[in-house]
């Protein structure tokens, strides 16, 4: 018998107790056994280990090694599994390619069932599978092998991979899930800068709504008015791209005007939770500084762009802005700013927005996160479809022990 047919992989459940892992240990080492690999977890009062073991040295047989393993399930009342271990009839992909998939929202029956059939639809194998939180609120990781992914003759696997992206992301919003796609590589790679698209992300929509129905109430010109536009977001643009029909305007209105701004719930505790764990923080707005004036006096930031409105000696706007005047063009050049200065690559950031034209800059990021888009084809790593912003920590490659003592 070659030692290699003495090769014995052990897999054991059960309830957990003090000394298992010894009681088991201990009778390896009884018999001249070397452990060779070995994974153990206790969760919710359950055990359970995997091992492989070499008994190449011991002077039992494979029969007698595996009666007298078989025995430890009176001992320690779990149940075993045993058998000769022979690697070369294991079937290793030959292009062994992880991502991580994080599945987060209220619990119901069925998701874990619906995502792994998916799965296996596309042969997609799941290497390892986590619950991150469990409750009303789900949340659950897992590491899939896309290395073998089964594609149409005329897609290539780049191609593959972008379609099954896209269609878990329908999936999960027909579930109710939200979903966050990224590649493992980027996954484990230090993150360091994170940064919100202000209006899309931490502003309530509704009173962002509201903040702009009063400017337009109170614009004298028709011809203002009416160029105005109905949908909310294209307003924004049109008061930046157009600061001459705010002329005349007392800053004092600006003002109070933005107290009807409300903030997404979470707001405040999501950044100071990402400061404490020393990211740095970055805020572009292509509104005004009225937009950001709350969070930074309440949470504090370490970087916040937006537009500020020139004012004459009465305290009235001149109907100009302020230098550098920041658009949904011009984004992408201050995360470049940003980047440069704290020396850092795309690779380490993630960006937040709502993935529409006015926060495009979260492409091309180290992990980009769409906060309620209006539709799920965006091309995002991940969707956040729920209400709540403080949701984003789970996806961020933070072991669950450490996010724990946060959420």
């Amino acid at each position: 018998m070659s030692s290699k047919d003495k090769i014995i992989s052990l897999s054991a459940i059960g309830l957990d107790s003090p000394g298992l892992v010894s009681k088991i240990t201990t009778k390896i080492l009884d018999m001249a056994g070397n452990i060779l690999d070995v994974e153990e977890n206790c969760r919710r009062g359950l055990f359970s280990i995997f091992l492989i073991i070499d008994f190449s040295s011991s002077n039992y047989s494979v029969d007698e090694l595996i009666d007298a393993l078989k025995a430890l399930e009176r001992e320690t009342d779990l149940k075993m599994i045993l058998d000769v271990y022979r690697a070369q009839d294991i079937i290793y992909s030959t292009e062994k390619e992880n991502h991580v998939v994080t599945i987060l929202g209220l619990d119901q029956p069925g998701i874990i069932a619906k995502i792994s059939g998916y799965f296996h639809k596309y042969n997609i194998n799941i290497e390892h599978c986590k619950m991150i939180s469990r409750g009303n609120f789900f949340s659950m990781e897992m590491i899939i092998d896309t290395g073998g992914i089964r594609t149409d003759t005329s897609s290539s696997h780049h191609e593959a991979i972008e379609k099954v992206k896209r269609e878990l992301k329908d999936l999960c919003a027909q579930i109710h899930q939200s979903v966050v796609i990224q590649s493992e590589d980027t996954y484990t790679r230090t993150k360091k800068l994170i940064v919100f698209d202000v209006e899309s992300t931490l502003i309530q929509e509704l009173s962002l709504k509201n903040f702009l129905e009063k400017i337009k109430g109170s614009l004298e010109s028709v011809e203002s008015k009416k160029a105005f536009k109905d949908e909310y977001g294209d307003r924004m643009q049109t008061l930046i791209k157009n600061a001459q029909m705010l002329k005349g305007f007392p800053l004092s209105d600006f003002e109070r005007f933005a107290e009807v701004l409300q903030l997404n719930p979470g707001t405040f505790e999501l950044i100071k939770i990402l400061k404490s764990m020393g990211f740095k923080i970055a805020l572009l707005s292509s509104g005004f500084n009225f937009f950001i004036k709350k969070i930074l006096e309440e949470a504090g930031v370490d970087y916040a762009f937006s537009n500020t409105l020139k004012v004459d000696d009465n305290g009235f706007t001149t109907g100009e802005l302020e230098e550098p005047i920041i658009t949904s063009e011009t984004k992408d050049e201050i995360l470049d700013f940003i980047m440069n200065l704290e020396n850092i690559s795309r690779d380490q950031v993630i960006a937040v927005g709502d993935g529409s034209i006015g926060s495009h800059f979260i492409e091309n990021v180290g992990l980009s996160i769409a906060f309620k888009p209006e539709e799920t084809s965006i091309q995002t790593d991940g969707i956040l479809s729920g209400d709540q912003i403080l949701n984003i920590l789970y996806c961020l490659g933070i072991p669950e022990t450490e996010l724990e003592k946060y959420v």
